[in-house]
């Protein structure tokens, strides 16, 4: 269906805007929010292909984390140890800003500190995160004022069926990502920023006056500044850029009777998590083993990993306790070569905001800053 612009949409509606952000999920609608205090009298949009946003920021697991020290030795493999650092620093100071400027109740934050287990296969992964966990301490410090922040721990009390020592960080949490999102919605509407949401975008062009959007239905949107902020579907309208999809699947348990454990758990290099919500149990990740399967940008989900999931439920975190699945569902994270984010200005009317590696919860607050610094 072709669409034609009344007088009326097109005077006032869709007028020219002065900032358009282009995915409107946590740090979309961070990012405009950031904008409008810096220019209270813009005229600022939030577009999104759905009308809530759908990649990943209401379909993660609710984790408010920087990273264990398995995840955080082998980013050492992908980017230099002053880059890892800087971003895990980055990260823990987004956890904090998040929660003082929504409050921790309008989030659903709790500081249940999170523990990194290991199976009876991961011996030696367990021992280098041991043997490392002196040196990370000393890094993490010099980046955030913080003394040993990862520590030996056991998780004996947990049940679960795994080696005892574990990896206790006191300062990460979990929080209710729907009411995340709500909250962070709620701010950017009352400020006047409007949502542009349904609005479908298959390309945009430059124009003189910045940039035009151009929707599935011919709709067009015309801005002086675009901030793409889409995350892992920047691919799908830049070419030549360095953003996988990654969808990461999620089961919830139906509720079940003294649950033996409150907090946020992390094993083989935080490719697994898990944590409790509701009196039920949350699991989510192993797409480390179906590396190819999982680069889509299909939120069905599949039976593998699903399957194997329910299996680290049953012979890991649940081995004695019998469980039903109540859901399962999928969200599209943005990976690369590297898990830096991708956050630059590509010429005078265009910015980029992309690419989180599945940390957008913890990272949007700081990003966000970066982005509103550079128009």
């Amino acid at each position: 269906m072709s669409y034609h612009p009344s007088y009326w949409e097109r005077s006032v509606l869709l007028k020219p805007f002065d900032f358009i952000v282009l995915g409107a999920g946590i740090i979309g609608k961070q990012i405009a929010i950031k904008i409008k205090l810096k220019n209270p009298s813009a005229r600022i949009a939030l577009v999104d292909k759905y009308p809530i946003s759908y990649g990943a920021s209401t379909r993660n697991a609710g984790f408010a984390c920087f990273g264990s020290i398995s995840e955080i030795l082998d980013d050492f493999s992908r980017s230099s140890e002053d880059q890892v650092i800087a971003l895990a620093e980055k990260r823990y100071r987004g956890i904090n800003q998040l929660v003082k400027e929504f409050g921790a109740s309008a989030i659903g934050y709790r500081p249940t500190g999170s523990h990194e287990i290991f199976d009876h296969t991961q011996t030696e992964a367990k021992v280098e995160a041991m043997d490392a966990l002196d040196r990370i301490n000393g890094l993490m410090k010099e980046a955030t004022g913080l003394t040993s922040i990862f520590k030996r721990a056991t998780n004996s009390t947990f049940q679960f069926n795994a080696l005892s020592d574990s990896i206790h960080n006191q300062y990460e949490g979990m929080l209710n990502s729907g009411l995340l999102n709500a909250t962070v919605a709620d701010k950017a509407h009352s400020m006047g920023i409007i949502p542009l949401y349904g609005f479908d975008v298959k390309s945009f062009e430059k124009i003189s006056s910045g940039y035009r959007l151009y929707s599935a239905e011919g709709m067009t949107l015309d801005t002086n500044q675009l901030i793409i902020a889409n995350n892992a579907f920047a691919g799908q309208l830049i070419p030549n850029i360095d953003v996988v999809p990654a969808r990461g699947q999620i089961i919830v348990t139906h509720p079940i009777e003294n649950l033996s454990f409150d907090g946020i758990f992390f094993s083989d290099k935080g490719y697994v998590y898990f944590r409790n919500i509701d009196d039920r149990v949350l699991i989510g990740g192993g797409r480390n083993h179906f590396y190819k399967e999982e680069e889509t940008f299909d939120f069905e989900g599949s039976n593998q990993v699903k399957s194997y999931l329910e299996n680290y439920l049953k012979t890991i975190v649940l081995p004695d306790q019998p469980f039903e699945i109540d859901m399962h569902w999928s969200g599209i994270m943005a990976m690369g070569a590297e898990k830096l984010p991708i956050v630059k200005r590509l010429d005078n009317h265009l910015l980029l905001c992309v690419r989180m590696s599945g940390m957008g919860v913890a990272l949007g607050p700081v990003l966000s800053d970066e982005i509103a610094a550079m128009v």
